[in-house]
């Protein structure tokens, strides 16, 4: 009877929790007794749910502000609730279908196909939406072109396998002759390899060129840094969409985001974090590693080309967000772009 009457208080308080952060989640105010029983179905007296709600945030799941006696949900309760979402809600139909007009145009050059994805994921959710190009370390060399803009500048142009195209400027003396042995021979090294494997490579095998032409040597040192100094691009839209959010009295959390817009090396550092994880990632207010972004929650996936994992996307918003909506809305946003790169191929 004992382990029947614990089972009893463990479903009584998993649906008065979720019924706190779904009202809290619609209205954004604190929640009381009085609502629980009214819109949701819970037949006990007034004096049992408070009661339950008192243990709840004894427990870290719940919170009251100080002038209100009605609970909202703290980081541990959306954890909670979040993990609880084992099966999502599919989309009305005409939601789905929203998507698909979205992305349905085609692009040339995956830049401006990341960059609407990115707009994409903002509008539909409202809040702040990002993707973060194809790692550069991992991505394979398809061709290697060289300009020469000025008699002592180079600009080499890097086209990679998942379409993206990576430009530099060098310091550069060669002749005709050198400039094209050099392309030559880069190419024929380089081509199919990760940018990671050919910075090594261009650093094992131009030590033939030290002693017979040294002018090629320096340049290839030089292109050789360029690969190692690829940094990952990303692409953020919606970052003034935190300044509608009622949640908010001060413009923190909006200046977080800014900050994360211009310094973009920070933003890929921690979003980089879910690099190698599965499925859905969702880090709620202090479960993110940057205090900044103590009072927003992040939800992020991987996209792949064919089987690997090669970039991030996801969106920025409040604690009190549809975790359920916005999840599916990554998700489906992630599969789209894979169906991008394997019809690519």
């Amino acid at each position: 009877m004992r382990h029947l009457a614990l089972e009893v208080l463990k479903e009584r308080k998993t649906k008065i929790l979720s019924a706190v952060i779904h009202c809290y989640i619609k209205t954004g105010k604190p929640v009381g007794s009085s609502v629980l029983i009214e819109k949701y179905n819970i037949s006990l007296s007034p004096a049992a749910v408070r009661n339950l709600m008192a243990d709840l945030e004894k427990e870290g799941y719940l919170t009251h502000p100080h002038t209100s006696a009605g609970r909202i949900p703290t980081d541990k309760g959306y954890r909670t609730y979040v993990d609880k979402l084992t099966k999502l809600q599919s989309f009305a139909v005409e939601e789905e279908e929203r998507i698909r007009k979205e992305y349905e145009q085609k692009y040339n050059e995956i830049e401006t196909l990341l960059s609407e994805t990115s707009r994409i994921l903002s509008g539909l959710s409202q809040y702040t939406g990002f993707v973060m190009a194809p790692k550069a370390q991992y991505d394979k060399i398809k061709n290697i072109e060289f300009v020469q803009i000025a008699e002592s500048e180079l600009l080499i142009i890097l086209f990679t396998e998942s379409g993206m195209i990576k430009h530099n400027r060098i310091e550069a003396f060669l002749t005709k002759g050198q400039f094209i042995r050099l392309k030559r021979f880069l190419n024929e090294k380089l081509r199919g390899m990760s940018v990671a494997q050919a910075h090594k490579r261009i650093v094992s095998e131009i030590k033939d060129f030290k002693q017979s032409e040294i002018e090629i040597f320096k340049t290839a040192e030089k292109i050789s840094d360029v690969f190692y100094n690829m940094q990952d691009d990303i692409y953020i839209d919606g970052t003034s969409n935190v300044v509608t959010i009622p949640d908010f009295n001060d413009f923190e959390p909006l200046k977080s985001l800014i900050k994360f817009n211009e310094n973009k090396e920070k933003f890929v550092e921690i979003i980089n974090e879910d690099f190698n994880s599965n499925g859905i990632n969702v880090k709620i207010g202090s479960e993110n590693t940057l205090a900044e972004l103590k009072d927003l929650s992040m939800i992020t996936t991987v996209y792949k080309n064919g089987e690997r994992a090669v970039g991030i996307l996801g969106i920025i918003g409040p604690k009190r967000m549809e975790y359920q909506k916005m999840m599916l809305l990554v998700s489906r946003i992630s599969e789209m772009l894979n169906k991008f790169f394997k019809d690519k191929e």
